[in-house]
């Protein structure tokens, strides 16, 4: 029946649940109404109607299996029309009624004894009994309770003495009260099946939304990685182009040249530095990063951070230092993925402090929730982060104290990535900061698998952008992006390199065979 109730209009809806609870309260009652109904046929023997009680019993009985049957035919088989089948159980129910009100006659025919008053009181108790079982259907019950006890209080009344006025008024106050409360059920039940359709109109709308929502985030994941990577071909161009630019500003003595290539490598960095945000925050969206996890030395990574962060901290005046206490730490990480976060992480610091120091700490511990960690700390001695800021901080495109959205400061997403991908790499992420002190950021990772000299150490030369020359060299350049390929080539061509340039592999294969 849920099923057959899942849809319609409201009125086949009311319909429905109407017949569910007719079918739950029917079900529970064929035991009962049978040991009833013998105990009404045994009465009537008793009051000197041998023939009566049998007979009606004998009549009673398979109308009583008719509606039993039939209520377990739509349990097994929900009917399509529920008005329908609600109709045709009234009708029955009327038809019991009739049954019922017709014995009351030749009861009252005999002299009033104790019997009477068990069939009254019996009589009472089935019209409690079929109020609760008409599931707020105002008209069945009231059809019924005219028929049955309806006739019983017209018995009483007829009698003509004061106990006879007194029960047949008290029949009528209790089939008032009744039909009463059975009314309040069933505007209860219409209530009921109103809210639960505007809840499954509210659901659905909320679905709708979040399938509009998400298909958006899709949309925007999609928009930003495509965006990203095609905004990053021309950049390479123009950073091969300005690096070109360099090293005939390095042969100039003309300082307006070296100015105009420094202005352009901050553009380039600051530029480069908004499409890597994008490109990260669209990667985690799409659940596309995948940490490769391995054993990483720690020491080693923290070196190389603070050599490739040095200048810029000198540039700034402020004082860069690493601080070794577990100088044999190993971390279970992605290394690439770890210098990411600590590169962003030493950059924030750099970038809000305007004096003081900034410390890369390594230690090795135990917390209890964490058990054996390696902890990596970056603290400075910036304005902090008040307390109602410092949740909001890890929200995308949130900034503090950049409310004219000055790009030079970024886009706001360097927590959110941080927090993301610390996330990824199974560690946790500690934040302390008190305004007008400093803030740490502190990095919770598992320990490392291997022993410390087993681990390969970082890449020196992951930080060293140097260009050198190369005179005499012969260099193969395949690329097909043509502004790239040319920028290449005049670099190449600055360094001294013998430079040939393809599109394809096809043309390198014939470019290596001349």
């Amino acid at each position: 029946m849920a099923e057959a109730g899942a849809g319609g209009t409201l009125e086949e809806r009311i319909a429905h649940a109407h017949l569910r609870l007719v079918q739950k309260q029917l079900g529970r009652l064929p035991l009962a109404y049978l040991l009833i109904d013998v105990f009404v046929a045994w009465l009537l023997v008793r009051a000197g109607l041998p023939w009566v009680g049998p007979l009606w019993l004998v009549m009673l009985l398979p109308m009583q299996v008719w509606r039993w049957r039939y209520v377990r035919r739509i349990i097994a088989a929900p009917p399509a029309d529920p008005a329908r089948a609600l109709r045709i159980l009234g009708l029955m129910l009327a038809l019991l009624g009739l049954m019922r009100g017709a014995l009351v006659l030749p009861m009252f025919s005999q002299p009033l004894h104790a019997e009477h008053y068990m069939f009254t009181m019996i009589y009472l108790g089935m019209l409690a009994g079929t109020g609760a079982s008409v599931a707020g259907q105002v008209r069945p019950f009231v059809t019924w309770a005219v028929l049955a006890p309806g006739a019983l209080a017209g018995a009483w009344v007829l009698q003509g003495d004061i106990d006879g006025l007194w029960l047949g008024a008290l029949i009528v106050s209790l089939v008032t009260v009744l039909t009463g409360h059975v009314r309040d059920q069933g505007r209860g039940l219409r209530d009921y099946v109103e809210l639960a359709r505007d809840h499954e109109v509210m659901a659905e709308s909320l679905r709708v939304a979040r399938d509009q929502s998400e298909a958006a985030s899709l949309s925007k994941t999609r928009f930003f990685a495509a965006a990203s990577h095609d905004l990053r071909q021309p950049l390479h161009a123009l950073s091969i182009n300005a690096t070109t630019l360099e090293l005939l500003a390095r042969r100039q003595t003309d300082p307006r040249i070296r100015e105009l290539s420094q202005s352009i490598y901050r553009a380039l960095d600051q530029s480069n530095g908004l499409l890597d945000s994008l490109l990260d925050i669209s990667n985690l969206d799409a659940d596309a990063i995948r940490p490769e996890l391995a054993d990483a030395d720690l020491a080693a990574l923290l070196t190389s951070i603070r050599e490739g962060f040095a200048a810029l901290a000198a540039q700034k005046g402020l004082t860069l230092r690493l601080d070794l206490r577990a100088p044999h730490a190993t971390a279970w990480t992605d290394a690439d993925l770890l210098r990411r976060v600590l590169n962003n992480l030493v950059g924030n610091a750099l970038k809000f402090s305007s004096a003081g120091c900034v410390t890369l700490t390594l230690e090795s511990g135990r917390t209890p929730a964490h058990g054996e960690v390696a902890m990596v700390s970056v603290s400075d001695e910036g304005p902090g982060i008040a307390p109602d800021e410092q949740e909001r901080i890890f929200e995308e495109f949130y900034q503090i104290g950049n409310a004219s959205r000055d790009r030079s400061k970024g886009l706001g997403l360097g927590l959110s990535i941080v927090r993301r991908t610390v996330a990824l790499l199974g560690a946790d992420l500690q934040l302390h900061s008190v305004p007008g002190r400093g803030t740490r950021i502190r990095l919770l990772l598992p320990p490392g698998q291997a022993l410390p000299a087993d681990v390969a150490a970082a890449d020196p030369c992951a930080q060293d952008d140097r260009v050198e020359p190369l005179p005499g060299l012969r260099v193969l350049v395949i690329d097909d992006e043509t502004e790239i390929l040319h920028s290449l080539q005049g670099l190449l061509a600055e360094l001294g390199c013998e430079a040939h340039c393809v599109r394809d592999g096809a043309a390198a294969r014939a470019s290596w065979m001349r």
